[in-house]
């Protein structure tokens, strides 16, 4: 039996609390993501899916609920908990890609590791594995404005990849690529979770929510979970 990663238990999430313009984002939202899950939350632009995918990865704190990660109920807990809970546990890829223009492929991909106590040999070591695999080596020392979308990306993945997480989040990962490059992204995920990571995507794309590696689907509106189904 698989062991449960990450729990939301009966989370809402509002902005403007008690104020006209109060918003909630998630409603009463209750979901379970197993070791070596790949997840996706699926709704509209509007739905919840991106803030529900923020509190799972601790970059926001739930109005009410809890959330559980690997076993420890985080949402009361310090910043400076949560900072060493998503540095060693999550690897968050952007729908933007939030690369720092001006600097390198390297340079970008290395930016995780400076508040870290990784040595500069063992974290180039890493950066370079990655890059392999990533087929991406000969770019180590392109900026990263001078390279295409698709490249971006994976420079984006290499950088989600080098604190070595257990834990994959992409938010509308495919959102600029065309079929083909978002068939690659996909290809690279099923590969990382073929190597023991849980990925977890939020996404409006039928080339991901459909794709026939998913073993979990959150569909969601209004901030609210619709059905949650789980394949074989």
């Amino acid at each position: 039996m698989s062991t449960e990663v990450i729990r939301a238990e009966n989370v809402t999430k509002a902005y403007h609390t008690g104020k006209p313009n109060e918003a909630i984002a998630v409603r009463n939202v209750s979901v379970s993501v197993l070791e070596n899950d790949f997840a996706v939350l699926k709704g509209p632009s509007g739905s919840g899916k991106t803030t529900l995918l923020s509190l799972i990865g601790c970059m926001t704190r739930p109005t009410s609920g809890s959330i559980i990660v690997e076993g420890k109920d985080v949402s009361h807990l310090p910043e400076r908990f949560l900072t060493k809970i998503r540095r060693q546990t999550f690897g968050f890829i952007f729908q933007q890609f939030n690369l720092i223009q001006g600097m390198t492929v390297l340079q970008n991909i290395l930016i995780p590791l400076f508040p870290t106590d990784s040595g500069p040999t063992e974290g180039l070591e890493r950066a370079e594995a990655i890059l392999e695999h990533l087929d991406m080596r000969k770019r180590r020392d392109f900026m990263v404005n001078s390279l295409s979308g698709g490249e971006q990306q994976r420079v984006a993945i290499a950088r989600a990849l080098i604190n070595e997480p257990d834990i994959i989040l992409a938010d509308e990962p495919t959102a600029h690529l065309d079929t083909s490059l978002a068939g690659d992204f996909m290809q690279i995920m099923h590969n990382l979770r073929d190597q023991g990571k849980t990925v977890i995507i939020a996404s409006h794309d039928p080339v991901v929510y459909e794709d026939d590696h998913i073993s979990q689907v959150v569909s969601m509106r209004d901030g609210r979970t619709l059905s949650i189904q789980r394949n074989a």
